[in-house]
């Protein structure tokens, strides 16, 4: 996310010059162990500071010159107007930020707008000391020039789910769609506009103005100015996936975050604490039609990795447990539900553990979800193999797994569609108990595979008689004609040794 924006613009945003009056609140009530703090000294000087170098923008009273920012935070981001500034005090101020960390990244680097960069650390943390005395905060020690120090600085609390009625929307396999609360994409909003509004817009009357129809999340010129978007809509979620070679932009909570936090705001990258870049994503998360729930967003990457954004998919997995998958376990036989002795729990043979989920092909079996797919879905995967102690080349790595269309009848092993997941025989044909015409090109899979211990992504896709599957992106079999059902159970082998999934999710058709 690149930002032309010239000086004047930033002027007009109002990013932050802080202000010097006598205008003060009660005593915040952040939590006590974490609340910001700042040397009665450094807020004097800050003080005389401010008036230098940010009144003429935000006011001698702090009050800015955006009146509709001074109550509450507006349900759109007013203070956009050339030579405007908002409000440097009140909650509707406050809650822009979760930490006096988030807060003094964009003082030391978007301020004052006609200097940018042109005071010292020191000299805007006690700018920073004056703009927390001015908002009822209370004189403590000092503050330093510690970024992971001034991001446990709480500003205001975090309004917490009180409500034990919320319930996690579910997909038909009761599988949670829900990767954040209303709350935390309450704070997310105030977040956003604070932290990003200057560049982005998530609202028609948004900091930036305009939503044009076309916009793709690239920018558009308007007039003499660059303007960005972040904004809600099917073509922000191009959803369209890179697995097979197309434009995506975001495949996961996980891609959408990291992008974020390791990028944004452009004018301190990486700067805003863990909670500012959480609140963002949930904001943005609801902002494009997905649902809240019961938990919040954490900063757990490996669960995040399950949170599929692609259009039209559901979950298989919730990186969380084994919700919506049934098992069949055992030497040679059908299960015991059906008077076989095939086991119908995971046993220690499937299990999971932060994000992932492992299966250790003992013994033989599958797992499939609860519910039959057919004839047109595409199925998509993440998986690797781990390799062994002691293992000198890959070429040395034997594992075994595979994908099992079509099952009507449960069994080890049943009449299935296999997609070979085999170490040196992916995305290769097994018809089992059956006949199928199909193309497999060997050669371009030895170029396209990773080895053990890195992540595959699969994606196989069934349309009417025939089968494509890819492997990283590239086709590589192609089934042709098969003679098995047109639709059943999708089986994840256990056979032969461990591997491990995330990510899975399908989209029927």
């Amino acid at each position: 996310m690149r930002r032309f924006v010239p000086a004047a613009v930033v002027l007009a945003t109002g990013a932050l010059a802080i202000s010097i009056t006598a205008y003060t609140q009660s005593p915040r009530t952040a939590n006590p162990a974490n609340r910001a703090v700042y040397g009665a000294e450094q807020a004097t000087r800050g003080k005389t500071l401010y008036t230098q170098n940010c009144s003429k923008c935000h006011m001698e009273n702090l009050q800015g010159n955006c009146p509709a920012e001074n109550v509450r935070p507006s349900a759109a981001y007013v203070c956009a107007a050339p030579r405007t500034a908002p409000p440097l005090v009140g909650d509707a101020f406050l809650q822009r930020w979760y930490s006096a960390g988030d807060l003094y990244a964009r003082i030391r680097w978007s301020m004052p707008a006609d200097n940018v960069g042109g005071l010292s650390a020191d000299d805007n943390l006690a700018i920073l000391a004056y703009v927390l005395q001015s908002n009822g905060f209370s004189a403590g020690r000092e503050l330093r020039n510690d970024a992971t120090a001034l991001k446990t600085m709480v500003l205001q609390e975090k309004t917490k789910n009180t409500n034990t009625a919320v319930k996690d929307s579910v997909n038909d396999l009761g599988i949670s769609e829900a990767y954040y609360t209303e709350e935390q994409a309450a704070r997310g909003k105030n977040y956003y506009y604070g932290a990003c509004g200057m560049c982005h817009t998530a609202e028609p009357n948004g900091p930036n103005g305009l939503n044009m129809p076309h916009e793709t999340g690239l920018g558009w010129h308007w007039g003499n100015q660059w303007r960005y978007t972040v904004q809600a809509g099917k073509q922000w979620l191009e959803t369209n996936s890179r697995i097979s070679g197309k434009p995506q932009m975001w495949d996961t909570v996980a891609d959408l975050y990291n992008k974020i936090r390791t990028s944004q705001p452009a004018y301190a990258v990486g700067a805003l604490s863990t909670e500012q870049y959480l609140g963002i994503v949930a904001y943005l998360l609801k902002q494009n039609g997905f649902p809240a729930g019961k938990d919040e967003l954490t900063d757990n990457l490996n669960l995040m990795r399950n949170m599929t954004m692609e259009k039209g998919y559901q979950r298989l997995f919730n990186g969380k447990d084994l919700t919506g998958w049934a098992f069949v376990l055992g030497a040679n036989c059908p299960p015991k539900t059906e008077q076989g002795c095939a086991q119908t729990s995971p046993g220690s043979t499937f299990t999971v553990s932060n994000g992932i989920l492992y299966d250790t092909g003992t013994p033989h079996g599958y797992m499939y979800p609860k519910k039959k797919f057919g004839p047109n879905f595409t199925l998509r995967a993440e998986y690797r193999y781990m390799p062994y102690p002691g293992m000198e080349d890959d070429k040395d790595f034997y594992g075994n797994s595979g994908y099992l269309l079509f099952i009507e009848k449960h069994d080890v092993w049943p009449r299935t569609l296999e997609i070979q997941g085999r170490s040196n025989m992916e995305m290769n044909i097994n018809a089992m108990d059956g006949h199928a015409m199909f193309t497999f090109d060997d050669e371009l899979r030895k170029k396209v595979r990773n080895p053990a211990g890195q992540w595959n992504a699969v994606e196989i896709v069934s349309k009417g008689n025939e089968v494509w599957n890819y492997l990283n992106g590239t086709l590589l079999s192609h089934v042709s004609q098969h003679d098995f059902p047109s639709s059943g159970y999708i089986g994840f082998q256990a056979e032969s040794g461990p591997i491990q999934y995330r990510n899975i999710r399908i989209k029927p058709e």
